[in-house]
């Protein structure tokens, strides 16, 4: 499919949703922006399904090897003073961690929402790159363990609001969970009271 198609199908669209009150034409597009998203998100799975990079990193580490530098040849003052704050993080992350996974194991189960595979969001793969030095793997490492772990809690507590408050905000937000596409919308309390129960049913998403 070509740009050119992808915009045409999108007017199409767009224009069916004119003659609809605004908190339909949301509502629609809003279906229609996620199902896009999955879309092409299952063809990128596809692609890397289709190649082992970890594996490619391994066949190429001469060649990537000639490209790592040492820590101390670029090494900034900066970068150094910002050290304590940026691990002193590392503790409350690792609280909030064992936090989130006791609310996730307990209140998942009670809720019936089906748990999440942790290693979907926390990932340690950067470390096998050749022209990474020492330093830079435990930062990438770090860094990992950081971003998956907001990415992992994220998606719980989307869940979570998914179960007791699948609203819509009257504001449009910049970026929002997996789940808040399937939020009724801000003025629709006939949809919140008929639908409810059915949006605490994960297994009919």
């Amino acid at each position: 499919m070509t740009n050119k198609d992808f915009k045409k199908i999108i007017e199409q669209k767009i224009s069916a949703f004119k003659n609809r009150n605004s908190s339909e034409q949301f509502s629609q597009l809003y279906k229609l922006k996620e199902r896009f998203s999955r879309e092409v998100d299952s063809k990128i799975d596809s692609l890397f399904k289709k190649q082992n990079l970890i594996k490619e990193s391994f066949k190429r580490k001469m060649q990537l090897s000639r490209y790592r530098e040492s820590f101390f040849t670029k090494i900034q003052f900066r970068n150094l003073i910002s050290a304590p704050f940026i691990y002193g993080m590392f503790f409350p992350a690792i609280f909030l961690d064992v936090s989130l996974e006791i609310y996730h194991h307990i209140c998942f189960r009670l809720y019936k929402i089906p748990l999440l595979k942790r290693s979907d969001y926390i990932v340690f793969d950067r470390v096998h790159l050749a022209y990474l030095n020492s330093f830079e793997k435990i930062n990438c490492v770090y860094c990992s363990y950081f971003n998956g772990l907001i990415a992992y809690a994220s998606e719980i507590a989307g869940r979570t609001e998914r179960y007791w408050c699948p609203i819509k905000h009257a504001k449009r937000l910049k970026q929002h969970h997996s789940q808040y596409s399937e939020f009724v919308e801000y003025l629709d309390g006939e949809s919140y009271r008929k639908n409810l129960e059915n949006l605490r049913c994960f297994d009919k998403k």
